[in-house]
């Protein structure tokens, strides 16, 4: 399964690590990165909406091996 990561660096603070809470579980990575994009680019405009200046962005999807996955 796969799961949706998000790198945000701000200007004067340090870059952050952003996972979905509670996780969204993805069945294919082609979805996972389709969601990742999204929530990215709404992360953006909220952090841009409370005043921050956004340095970098990046976001990809982690595959994660499931327990009943062989």
């Amino acid at each position: 399964m796969w799961k949706v990561l998000v790198v945000i660096c701000t200007l004067g603070n340090p870059c952050t690590l952003f996972e979905e809470n509670p996780i969204k579980w993805y069945s294919t990575e082609a979805e996972c990165l389709k969601a990742a994009d999204v929530k990215a680019i709404g992360m953006v405009k909220t952090f841009q909406d409370f005043g921050y200046h956004i340095d970098s962005e990046a976001h990809s999807c982690l595959y994660v091996a499931q327990n009943n996955e062989a």
